[in-house]
């Protein structure tokens, strides 16, 4: 049988997301030709019930090392996948992929050939809409689509390693928007080809401008960020009112901000001091240009408090530029040559003359080396 439909507890605005970012994704595929590798192509047919030998299917994720990324999958489609298969080839995929893992998290220093790659992206026009985790959703697809093999993270359920840094929710939008992923190899071809790959599949309003290679120990991102730089152009209708809220700011000693959060894990209404997190204010005719330190959170709900102005309203708000400190792993690096020094070593060791014998303790016979 189908999945079932929608619980009816959903909004129907969110009903609607769900169906665009569908659309969304649809059209992605068809831009040109599905470059997935096969085996993972060969089991999205089989979940949405094309007949399918599943001792094949499974033995051709094997091959290409790709039993973990087919599990993963089956959990991810599960809900629009149709039950019997998804249950057959989930109950075959389980305790290949759990060992698969084991193995992985014991070898993983070893492996030279992952890269980590930070992506930077704007979010503008047309896809102004989409909050994070449809951006999350489209990238995906892209690097799915282009062939790309994302390594899958240390979760309790692996996921391929994507994730975004200081992510817009919709309705706003970034020239200097960020993500980074892991590759389980870094492609040969150079950054421009594979921004130009990416961009060819991506919605309109998403365009990928910085490719670029980083250590593995770099920090995150989210972590250097300083400060945003913003630029809101004000309504007519709404200029007047948004020029004396700005005023009053900027004479204020503090101006709180009940917003939702946790307290002692319970839902409750919070105050925030906006004033010492909003730095810098001023009109350029009707257009806001604005600073924020980079923990302020949801920006249209922060402007929006500062205007006296519904959210909605700023719709368009655009980050122009983020300030970034420099990374203090970077700055250190030679911490961590003699951690990859006896990596390298150990490398050499297993794939030299030794005679070592390392044993798995779920296969019948052990693997002897040299």
């Amino acid at each position: 049988m189908n999945a079932s439909a929608p619980h009816p507890s959903i909004p129907a605005e969110a009903l609607a997301r769900q169906a665009r970012l569908a659309m969304v994704l649809a059209a992605m595929e068809r831009q040109a030709e599905n470059l997935e590798p096969h085996p993972l192509q060969t089991l999205r047919q089989a979940l949405q019930g094309e007949p399918a030998d599943l001792s094949a299917l499974v033995e051709g994720l094997v091959e290409e090392d790709l039993v973990e990324e087919g599990a993963c999958l089956v959990r991810a489609e599960r809900r629009q996948a149709r039950e019997e298969p998804a249950k057959q080839i989930g109950s075959l995929l389980a305790p290949l992929a759990t060992k698969a893992m084991a193995r992985r998290e014991a070898t993983w220093q070893l492996d030279s050939r992952r890269a980590t790659v930070r992506l930077g992206y704007a979010k503008d026009g047309g896809a102004l809409d989409f909050d994070e985790g449809d951006v999350h959703a489209i990238l995906l697809q892209a690097f799915r689509l282009e062939g790309f093999r994302l390594a899958l993270d240390f979760g309790k359920r692996s996921r391929p390693s994507l994730r975004l840094e200081l992510p817009l929710p919709a309705g706003a939008g970034g020239l200097a928007e960020w993500a980074e992923a892991e590759l389980r190899m870094e492609p040969p071809e150079a950054h421009g080809s594979l921004m130009a790959r990416m961009n060819r599949r991506l919605p309109e309003g998403l365009r990928i401008h910085h490719w670029d290679a980083c250590p593995p120990y770099a920090s995150p991102l989210g972590e250097l960020a300083d400060a945003s730089h913003w630029r809101w152009e004000c309504p007519a209708d709404h200029a007047d009112g948004a020029r004396l809220r700005t005023a009053a700011f900027l004479r204020a000693t503090e101006w709180l901000w009940e917003k939702g959060g946790r307290i002692e894990g319970r839902k409750q209404v919070k105050q925030l001091d906006l004033r010492p997190l909003v730095t810098d204010l001023r009109w350029e005719g009707n257009v806001l240009f604005s600073t924020t330190r980079a923990e302020v959170g949801n920006p249209l709900k922060v402007h929006a408090a500062i205007l006296g102005l519904e959210p909605s309203a700023l719709r368009g708000l655009l980050r122009l530029s983020l300030d970034l400190r420099p990374d203090p792993r970077l700055a250190q690096a030679e911490r961590f040559e003699p951690k990859l020094k006896n990596m390298y070593e150990d490398a050499v060791l297993l794939s030299g003359g030794s005679n070592i014998t390392l044993v798995d303790e779920d296969d019948d016979e052990p693997l002897r080396l040299g």
